[in-house]
């Protein structure tokens, strides 16, 4: 399968669970967290897909994770019948570190007080 084709598929995948995750899981646990689904990897042979999630508050993350977890099943069969692909894949929930761990990383740089640089003008002679 196409590279073009996969990151249809992924982004298919993150819209219609980003959907069901606002509209129609009533869990608690995922409700009152505002879940933000950030990037789906499926596998090349479309059985397998990496869910990745943020939550408001990192803290609850574990608790996200478990709601998620529970609701697996009822997110994978409302899945099943909105995405038209031939398989459905088995959807595994992973936190996404990566954006917290990037937002830390730019709060320390602009803590370090840098000047900008400003490109030299040469002075007519």
């Amino acid at each position: 399968m196409s590279s073009h084709r996969m990151l249809r598929v992924n982004e298919e995948i993150k819209q219609n669970i980003s959907l069901i995750l606002m509209r129609e899981i009533e869990d608690p646990r995922i409700r009152n967290n505002f879940v933000t689904i950030t990037k789906v990897d499926t596998a090349k042979d479309l059985r397998q897909a990496k869910v990745y999630f943020i939550c408001l508050d990192p803290t609850k993350k574990d608790e996200v994770l478990r709601g998620l977890f529970n609701s697996k099943g009822v997110i994978f069969g409302l899945l099943k019948r909105k995405i038209r692909i031939r398989y459905t894949p088995n959807l595994s929930f992973t936190y996404d570190d990566a954006l917290i761990e990037t937002n830390r990383i730019l709060q320390e740089i602009h803590q370090l007080n840098i000047p900008a640089e400003t490109p030299e003008v040469p002075e007519n002679e």
